[in-house]
């Protein structure tokens, strides 16, 4: 409990001083629920500038948070099994809904079944946005996690083998799909 406190106290004097140098500021303050209504605590609530968070905040066990006076106007809101959800400075009245994000386990495998440990494979969403590629690096497969839900097909390759296909599946929120892509030897 006290680390939480801390991180308060230190937002708070980092917004202290910014208004001590003049710049033009305004709190941002809300409440992160789930799709269902719930809070969300410990989700991260930063500032962000150029894709790196500036000072970051957890909600509460209520999914409430408050970050300190700034000039930056963009807040990236993000907890584990969520998508990352970006929005403008200031307060929130209504909750600020984060949507539950997918999870994929993908497998290399060669036409007679046995595992491949080293390569790679890309994410091809139906609406034609390619994601990737994401290194295979173990037997057992590659999870990827914080994916948009949708039905997706799975393209992996390896040194050897000829580039494979997996059945088109579909990522569901909340869940985890496992894809095993078929690879035949060959270049």
């Amino acid at each position: 409990m006290r680390r939480p406190v801390q991180r308060v106290l230190r937002a708070a004097a980092i917004g202290c001083l910014a208004l001590l140098l003049g710049g033009f500021v305004l709190a941002s303050s809300g409440k992160v629920i789930d799709p269902k209504g719930d809070p969300i605590a410990g989700a991260q609530v930063c500032y962000a500038v150029a894709g790196t968070d500036e000072l970051c905040v957890s909600a509460d066990e209520e999914g409430v948070w408050e970050l300190p006076p700034s000039r930056i106007d963009t807040i990236t809101i993000r907890h584990d099994g969520f998508l990352p959800r970006d929005i403008r400075g200031g307060d929130h009245a209504e909750p600020i809904i984060l949507k539950r994000a997918a999870t994929i386990l993908i497998k290399l495998q060669d036409a007679d079944g046995n595992p491949i440990e080293k390569g790679e494979a890309d994410i091809l969403y139906s609406s034609g946005r390619q994601i990737g590629p994401f290194p295979i690096s173990r037997a057992a497969g590659t999870r990827i996690r914080s994916l948009e839900p949708g039905p997706i097909v799975i393209l992996g390759r390896s040194e050897g083998f000829a580039e494979g296909r997996a059945a088109e599946s579909e990522l569901r929120a909340g869940k985890e799909t496992v894809a095993v892509v078929k690879l035949e030897r060959g270049s």
